[in-house]
């Protein structure tokens, strides 16, 4: 604005003064030019009723004139100088009422296109007037901008932002806050715009839960499948598997590196604090969001531990044993002897544990019963007075899991075993199917499947009976694809009563147990095991060189660097840039605890005073900026560096190469900070060059002339050796008193930006 006002003041002076003609040079006659036409207004909104006039002030140093839509008058719509102009909207009504809101632009020009106001009108109205209802999949066909009235859709997602609809067919990100949950069915007015590239709902109104139920996931697709050609016209169902690195989940397919951003999800499912472990994310698809890089609404995550994992001495096996001594240990995870009524699929937080051996789970599963009237007390999962785990009330879909990690990842070909006894009550579930996981999907264990339609009057297909009396259960297999936790399953197919009675009409108090010993008392497990392994898993197989145990591009300071609107100096080569103080700028609120979260360490020190590692207490220079989307430190007579996170995927003692972008910043008139960057080692390990903590001075290869010296980044390597898990790096001006030749200017300011840590031979 001030910027403004100067410009109108030169233009009155203009005015006022006249041209200035030199006396030995004749004036060229031709037509008046307005080289600047200039205005106090920009925007102007008016009612939809009964609009009342707005003034502009126009200034220019020559004749002008207008241009406006037929709804808009002004008044003059030409003339020369500085002039008041009326602009005046008709009303915005018709017999029916108000018409839908409109906008457009006043354009008040001279002769060329540099010397032209623009203001932007826009009028009230009644956006729904003509709106049509449609459903989901009509909505996204939409022109953006265009209203509707949606009668129900299904929500299948919740985010921090907003919501995700669907009627079936499409999904559509609705980026407005409702109090709404999975499975709702919704109704209200909104308009059509666009996220990313795909169709999206950027205005909801009168948002209206007309009732409440459970939404069941259609199969997602495999993002890494398909991800080298995949396309999309609306969000996509899908799940994608990789490792965390900056923030983002990486994903190679045929040497080609792809990226996933989670542009929304809760607090929970997020990955930022996973840097190096491997994670399957699974939600909606929403978009392309650069190079190789895809959006995500996150549903669900499932962190699979560190990339890298060493092959263990001693392959997996799980044990259990269930006794009146053993019952205490773990009925208040599966449910205790008053039981648990379970109404939804889920409960995985509640288990029987391995309790001999081993790291393995029992859980039992259930599908959703909201729709049936079980008898009183069911269903329910107990533990029996022998220790035995056991259900009632079971129903076609539920199924018992057993499963077991080590967090290495057992390689194809891996062969597994699982032995454990099972009964049922007269009045239990008959008919069951017996399943293994093969590292991509379930696959029918020993015999293929056969149909039980004779005795159900379904079509459910079966491969084991559960008998009353305890039978063995007993079962080999082999991964067909990697796999770091081995899963094998007993599911209910069909409702039939073991005693003949038929159908149950809804769950009933019938039983169904794991057990361990047979009837002459011997035990009989349940055991879960490896049997043997082919070399060459984990993730690579140990550490193998070129293994990235950390990466960081900082690319998730977005939500950050865009609201205080931080400035790019690199890429501008402009050191005044806008640069964000993360402590001072109330638009960097929440960024030092995802700072911290993420494991990195920060601290500083005054010019020739030692470093200090700074916490939330004790902060003294705040000298901790941010650019799009990199790190800033430092400023005069004040230095500050970086401690990079542990590394925890790294197993045993490794060697290393550190490598970085980074520059020195440069005054305004671009003299440089002449400075150089030391690499140190906190813990195990040490710099290989040097044979030491601290590593040679890094230098840069920027201008060390006043006036030349450009803003231009530098990729520094640092080989590092013997380093472990525990180990920290940190990253930090050399000294702390930097004598500069031409000008002794006493500050270290510096930029950081790509990060990485990968393992050598």
């Amino acid at each position: 604005m001030k910027r403004l006002i100067n410009l109108f003041y030169a233009l009155a002076l203009l005015l006022v003064a006249g041209p200035v003609v030199s006396s030995c040079v004749p004036k060229e006659e031709g037509p008046q030019v307005a080289k600047a036409v200039l205005g106090d207004v920009s925007q102007m909104k008016f009612a939809a009723r009964n609009p009342q006039p707005q003034l502009v002030t126009v200034y220019s140093d020559g004749p002008w004139h207008t241009k406006a839509p037929e709804w808009i008058t002004v008044d003059p719509s030409t003339g020369d100088g500085v002039v008041s102009v009326t602009v005046t909207a008709t009303e915005n009504v018709d017999g029916g009422g108000l018409l839908e809101p409109r906008k457009d632009t006043v354009f008040i020009s001279g002769n060329t296109l540099a010397s032209r106001l623009i203001i932007l009108v826009s009028q009230e109205g009644d956006a729904y007037r003509f709106a049509e209802h449609k459903t989901v999949s009509q909505i996204a066909a939409l022109e953006d901008g265009k209203s509707f009235i949606l009668d129900e859709a299904t929500v299948t997602a919740v985010t921090s932002t907003g919501f995700v609809i669907t009627d079936g067919d499409k999904a559509v990100y609705v980026k407005a806050a409702g109090d709404v949950k999975v499975g709702d069915k919704v109704s209200f007015k909104g308009q059509k715009g666009s996220e990313n590239g795909l169709p999206a709902i950027l205005v909801a109104e009168n948002i209206q839960v007309l009732s409440s139920g459970s939404y069941t996931y259609p199969d997602p697709v495999v993002l890494n499948d398909v991800i080298a050609t995949f396309t999309q016209d609306a969000l996509t169902y899908a799940k994608v598997s990789g490792i965390v690195a900056g923030g983002n989940l990486k994903v190679e397919v045929d040497g080609v590196e792809y990226a996933v951003k989670q542009v929304d999800c809760p607090d929970a499912l997020s990955i930022g604090k996973l840097t190096g472990n491997k994670v399957e994310l699974t939600g909606y698809i929403c978009g392309v969001l650069g190079a190789n890089m895809f959006g995500i609404l996150t549903t669900q995550m499932k962190d699979n531990g560190p990339a890298v994992v060493p092959r263990p001495e001693k392959l997996l096996y799980a044990k259990w044993r269930f006794t009146t001594t053993t019952m205490t240990a773990y009925q208040d995870l599966f449910g205790g002897t008053a039981g648990v009524t379970d109404a939804t699929e889920g409960f995985s937080d509640l288990y029987v544990p391995s309790n001999v051996a081993g790291n393995g789970k029992i859980t039992y599963y259930q599908v959703d019963k909201t729709a049936t009237t079980p008898t009183s007390g069911n269903p329910k999962r107990i533990v029996g007075g022998t220790g035995h785990p056991y259900v009632t009330g079971a129903w076609p879909g539920d199924y018992w899991l057993f499963s077991a990690t080590d967090g290495y990842e057992y390689p194809a070909g891996t062969n597994l075993h699982i032995k454990y006894l099972t009964r049922i009550s007269g009045t239990g579930q008959k008919y069951w199917m017996l399943e293994y996981w093969d590292g991509n999907e379930w696959k029918p264990a020993d015999e293929y499947p056969v149909s039980a339609e004779g005795e159900t009057g379904t079509n459910a297909q079966y491969n084991f009976i559960n008998p009353t009396s305890n039978i063995a259960v007993e079962c080999y297999w082999t991964l067909a694809a990697p796999c770091r936790e081995p899963m094998f399953r007993m599911r209910c197919v069909a409702n039939w009563q073991s005693n003949g009675s038929g159908a149950l009409a809804n769950p009933n108090g019938g039983t169904c147990r794991i057990a361990d010993n047979g009837d002459e008392g011997e035990d009989a497990g349940p055991v879960f095991e490896v049997l043997d392994a082919p070399e060459g898993g984990g993730g690579g197989g140990g550490m193998p060189a070129g293994t990235v145990v950390f990466e960081d591009d900082f690319e998730w300071l977005s939500p950050w660097t865009t609201a205080a609107t931080a400035g790019d100096a690199i890429a501008t080569n402009n050191p005044s840039t806008t640069a964000p103080n993360v402590f001072t700028v109330a638009a960097c609120e929440g960024f030092l605890a995802e700072f911290i979260a993420r494991g990195y360490g920060y601290y500083e020190g005054q010019k020739g005073l030692p470093w200090t590692d700074v916490t939330a207490e004790n902060i003294p220079g705040k000298v901790l900026y941010l650019q799009t989307n990199y790190l800033k430190f430092g400023k005069s007579d004040w230095n500050s560096g970086i401690t990079l996170p542990a590394m925890a995927s790294i197993a045993g003692a490794v060697n290393a190469e550190l490598t970085f972008d980074w520059c020195w910043q440069v005054t305004g008139g671009f003299k440089p900070d002449i400075m150089t960057l030391t690499v140190e080692i906190v813990g195990n390990g040490k710099c290989t060059v040097s044979n030491d903590v601290l590593s040679p001075g890094i230098e840069s290869a920027q201008s060390r002339v006043d006036g030349e010296s450009k803003i231009e980044w530098q990729h520094a390597s640092v080989a590092l050796s013997g380093i472990d898990k525990d180990t920290r790096i940190k990253i930090r001006p050399t000294n702390y008193d930097p004598y500069i030749e031409n000008e002794a200017r006493g500050q270290n300011r510096w930029y950081l930006d790509n990060v990485k840590v990968v393992t050598t031979k």
